[in-house]
């Protein structure tokens, strides 16, 4: 299988673009209560950085959820906070968002991709550690450490509950799939799945893209559920607004594997910014991607 660059040149100049105007960003968002915290911690040799977000009104003296959120290729950890509008979200729930920053704006997720592929970066130890920063500096339940990820970063949360399964209560990946050749240990872990079915770079159906092979949802489906001992029957769970959303039944681990599909989507958030919709295709305002997945989260622990 070839192992070519993830990266395209309209895309890199795109975000090249989309990052001047993001740079001037002010610490907190416009629509939100609290204050991002940038930090940086030292793993592989490398001074590596992420920003935490803190509402305003989390409870003192209580430990609250940590939601770690992943970038897609050429992006940053701002970039993916200003993308999903998941400030606001927290402030609404009361959580914490860490964005880490990928080196070369990736991740390492098994074939692919660029530089932190090509260098063998840790970035499964490196996630790790923002969560072991963050719990650090700040009152995290870790119980409730959830991850999602856009593209590229998608791809990445689903190397992590692989190689690590207890880092994660549960994840939410976004246009990205597994891209590790083997998953052990295989330990169940709750799946919540979203894309557009007519994303341009992670095809809803599977294939390759610049070389590089891109799992279907039902391949990603499949192997959740495995891991999960779910049966291969389904239910639809909800259907609206062009979004269809199903979920397997009978898994006898308890944790749930779901996927929502957007009619007419293609490589965005969404309810969240639309960026560069003539190269990567439409959004869909009337779905809460962000909302969707705390709900899902909010599940897990599962109360006894």
């Amino acid at each position: 299988m070839s192992k070519l660059r993830f990266l395209s040149l309209p895309l890199l100049a795109a975000a090249a673009l989309l990052l001047g105007c993001l740079t001037a960003a002010p610490k907190a968002s416009a629509d939100s209560s609290g204050a991002v915290t940038e930090r940086t911690i030292k793993i592989g040799g490398l001074d590596r950085s992420y920003l935490l977000y803190k509402p305003a009104n989390l409870p003192a003296g209580q430990v609250v959820p940590l939601v770690v959120a992943l970038h897609g290729g050429v992006g940053t950890g701002k970039i993916m906070e200003n993308q999903t509008g998941l400030d606001s979200v927290a402030d609404r729930h009361g959580f914490m968002v860490a964005y880490p920053d990928g080196v070369a704006r990736a991740w390492n997720v098994g074939s692919c991709c660029a530089k932190p592929m090509t260098d063998n970066i840790d970035d499964v130890g490196f996630i790790r550690a923002v969560i072991a920063d963050a719990s650090a500096i700040a009152a995290v339940d870790k119980t409730r450490v959830y991850g999602t990820g856009f593209s590229n970063g998608s791809m990445l949360l689903h190397r992590i509950a692989c190689e690590a399964p207890d880092t994660f209560t549960a994840i939410a990946a976004v246009s990205g799939g597994i891209m590790v050749q083997s998953c052990s240990p295989k330990k169940p872990v709750p799946a919540l799945l979203i894309q557009g079915r007519d994303d341009p770079r992670i095809p809803w159906d599977g294939g390759l893209f610049q070389g590089n092979f891109r799992p279907s949802i039902a391949q990603i489906v499949s192997n959740l559920g495995q891991r999960n001992g779910c049966s291969t029957q389904e239910k639809v769970t909800s259907n609206v607004d062009g979004v269809e959303c199903h979920t397997l039944l009978n898994c006898s681990s308890g944790d749930e594997v779901s996927w929502c599909g957007l009619v007419g989507v293609g490589h965005q958030w969404a309810g969240g910014k639309t960026y560069f919709p003539g190269l990567l295709g439409k959004n869909n305002d009337n779905f809460n991607t962000s909302e969707k997945i705390w709900g899902f989260f909010a599940q897990y622990p599962k109360k006894s």
